[in-house]
């Protein structure tokens, strides 16, 4: 698959299914080297830090277990934005929310704000 011509819907599938899957290297071929994801622990800066970040989700957050549902997903030109909520056996997060910018096939960023509730 050409990753670069992908458009942003195509991206946001792949990344909603690749992480619920919990495959790392999936999740990581949506982003390049100057990806960057601003949360509310600061802002992941690179490939590295991000596959650092999604590691530690999938180990700690969101397993592939999790029950998560989508209750919003917009696109509009190279900006997605989703609402969802999540249980997992770690944590409940009642509301989460991301906003992508996608360009060349590749997230560049990415914010995510959400409540978390650790068991």
């Amino acid at each position: 698959m050409d990753y670069a011509s992908r458009s942003t819907s195509e991206v946001l599938e792949h990344h909603i299914k690749y992480l619920a899957e919990g495959n790392l290297e999936k999740v990581m071929l949506d982003y390049n080297e100057d990806s960057f994801i601003i949360n509310m622990g600061g802002v992941v800066n690179g490939r590295e830090a991000i596959r650092s970040f999604f590691k530690d989700s999938i180990e700690k957050a969101l397993p592939p277990d999790t029950d998560q549902t989508f209750t919003v997903k917009y696109i509009h030109g190279e900006l997605a934005y989703i609402i969802w909520t999540a249980k997992s056996r770690f944590c409940s997060i009642p509301f989460g929310t991301d906003t992508f910018v996608v360009k060349n096939g590749h997230i560049v960023m990415q914010s995510f704000a959400g409540i978390i509730e650790y068991e």
